[in-house]
């Protein structure tokens, strides 16, 4: 009786520990929604008003101070997403999850995203209006990872923060380009159906390569391999711990075709669900500019946006964006 009493003591005790634990994390690292921040590189003072559904309205004297804190508010909502995501195309998932990430990992780094980014930010006016304000986007949200708390995630998995920097920023929007693209999966899939049954199987489609076209002699067609390709890439897609972006339609409709004579735009980008979701609302104003957009999280530019005098959106263009070839080794060149 005692020691079932002393049991029942111990995971009281160990039962309260617990709940005192998360309520301090709960509390501790929730976003700051109220009161006063001093950040850097700020000229003059920004208010950041967050509504009712937690979207930030951010109101500056210019469009640096309003990137700032932009990129601060970012990295207090979503830092571990925006951690995620930047590891995607230079593959470093396994860093954080282990083998289990790295056949994805080996992907990706195959694609060479990140190199591509490399190459675009070396040729990059460093003057230019656009690139001081992304950086001081990464500086309001490397202030925050100085100062601000940790997400609960990084002390779980045992990751270090790492500055932000340009590259992550164009990495993030590499990941969302190839994400849209489709042949990595419809390719090898229709051309293990041409093998299989032939090329009129496929008229319906419209890819006879009847274009002018110059067609390149396939490897020999071994329709295993082409099925096994198709497969492994879903596979990998759909094993990302980061929703992909999958697909969208949009629509305009003229004035002269509505009743109230203006015009009606809409944009419905058909994206995979994820929490937190894969857009972030924010909504900016200066002197002498507006915008309301959604961006992705560790991005300095809205995708999709809005304010009184256009609208923007974002849709996939569905064409043959990728052409895949199978490399074989030479055995006399060995």
């Amino acid at each position: 009786m005692k020691l079932l009493k002393k049991s029942f003591v111990f995971l009281l005790a160990l039962l309260f520990v617990l709940v005192v634990a998360v309520l301090f994390y709960g509390f501790y690292l929730q976003p700051k929604y109220e009161g006063k921040v001093r950040l850097k590189n700020i000229q003059k003072e920004t208010t950041v008003y967050f509504d009712e559904f937690g979207v930030p309205h951010i109101y500056a004297t210019n469009s640096k101070d309003a990137m700032v804190a932009l990129g601060y508010v970012h990295a207090q909502d979503r830092l571990w997403q925006m951690e995620l995501m930047r590891r995607i195309a230079p593959g470093r998932l396994s860093e954080i999850f282990g083998a289990v990430a790295l056949k994805n990992d080996k992907f990706f780094a195959g694609l060479g995203i990140e190199e591509a980014s490399a190459k675009a930010i070396a040729v990059l006016d460093k003057n230019s209006p656009s690139y001081q304000l992304t950086i001081a986007y990464l500086e309001g949200i490397n202030q925050y990872m100085e100062e601000g708390t940790t997400p609960i995630e990084f002390s779980l998995v045992g990751v270090k923060k790492e500055k932000f920097t340009i590259k992550d920023v164009y990495n993030i929007f590499g990941y969302m380009s190839f994400s849209f693209a489709m042949a990595q999966k419809s390719d090898p899939l229709l051309t293990d159906i041409r093998n299989k049954y032939g090329m009129e199987y496929l008229k319906d489609f419209g890819i006879d390569g009847a274009f002018n076209t110059t067609k390149i002699k396939n490897a020999k067609d071994r329709p295993q391999e082409y099925a096994a390709f198709s497969k492994s890439v879903a596979f990998l897609l759909d094993q990302s711990p980061v929703s992909p972006f999958i697909g969208s339609n949009s629509w305009v409709i003229a004035p002269k075709k509505t009743k109230n004579g203006k015009v009606i735009f809409a944009n419905d980008p058909h994206i995979g669900f994820s929490q937190p979701g894969t857009w972030y609302e924010a909504h900016i104003v200066t002197p002498d500019f507006e915008l309301y957009g959604c961006y992705l999280a560790g991005t300095p530019y809205p995708l999709l946006g809005h304010n009184r005098e256009y609208a923007y959106g974002l849709t996939m263009f569905e064409n043959d964006d990728i052409d895949l070839y199978q490399e074989q080794n030479n055995p006399a060149n060995a």
